[in-house]
Formats: structure tokens, sequence, C-alpha cells
């Protein structure tokens, strides 16, 4: 009778249905050859989504939908929101979704980001510039950072993602 019990478990793991709600399928949609179309030589034509962004072109839409398949084109063109505000709102959603673990940015009331960005998730707080770009070597952890003593930096981020930085030569 004890076999029973490990038959209808291995009876589960092989049932495609059960891998349907897997941490598995998430990361299978990220490495989605479809959803990593390469965009570079299609027309420019901005596109509103549902989501309050602002694609450059289809195919740029067409990849975020692949990713998000609830996100549809609206009529017209996307309301004057900044980036940070749009920003804000898709990964407040995104939150509330599959992944409470996002960052979401935190914008001031003419819609550019605020001075000191937190990580909820890692603790961890860093300056950026008004358009968001974070400021290199600002970062701590549990704490918030001084950003007015490095207001003067000319090294920023490229990205939040790589965190490339670029110097300028400026001093």
């Amino acid at each position: 009778m004890r076999v029973y019990p490990l038959v209808l478990f291995l009876c589960l793991l092989c049932d495609g249905r059960a891998q349907k709600f897997s941490a598995i399928t998430f990361l299978r949609v990220d490495q989605d050859k479809e959803c990593n179309v390469e965009c570079s030589g299609t027309p420019r034509k901005p596109l509103c989504a549902s989501d309050g962004r602002t694609f450059t072109s289809r195919c740029e839409f067409l990849r975020a939908k692949c990713r998000d398949p609830q996100l549809e084109v609206t009529r017209g063109p996307c309301k004057d929101t900044s980036r940070c505000v749009a920003e804000k709102k898709y990964t407040e959603q995104q939150a509330k979704k599959l992944f409470p673990q996002v960052f979401v940015p935190v914008c001031n009331p003419d819609g550019t980001y605020s001075e000191v960005q937190c990580h909820s998730y890692t603790g961890y707080c860093w300056c950026v510039t008004p358009n968001g770009r974070p400021i290199s070597g600002s970062a701590v952890a549990n704490k918030k950072p001084r950003c007015q003593e490095r207001g003067s930096s000319k090294c920023l981020h490229l990205s939040h993602i790589f965190f490339k930085s670029i110097c300028s030569s400026v001093t």
C-alpha cells in the first residue's frame, strides 16, 4: 500500500498540467526564442500598450506581449506619462501578478525619479539621477544613502540590469 502514494506522486510529476504552475514554466518564458526576437531592423512606429508603456515598434510590442499575453494595443497615443510613472505602474502590476520581489521605483510629483530608490526585497538603497539612472558607488544595504554628497559624481550606470558604468572625463 505504500507504493500507491509514490506512484500517484510520480504520475503528477509526469503530468503536463502539474508543471503549468511551476517556476520552470516562468523561466522558459524568458528563454523562449519567440519572445527574444531581434527588432533592430524593424520600422519605428510608436505604439501605446494597455499598461501605459509606449513601444518604439510593433515588433517591440509583440516581444512584450509574448511575455505578458494580456497586453493589448490601445487606441491613440499613450497619455503623457513620464518614464518613472509608466515604469512604476508596470512594475506594480507585475508585483501583484507574479513577482512580489520586483523593484518598484518611487517618483516625484513632477514625474522624475526620486533621488533615493530602495528595493524592499533586498534592502538596498541607492541614489539616482532625475532620469532614473543609478549613481555609481551610491548603493548601501539597510540604510538611506547620502545623495547630495554624490551629486557631483560623473559616473552613471547605463542600466538597472547590467550596471556597466561610464565615467565622464570632466572632473
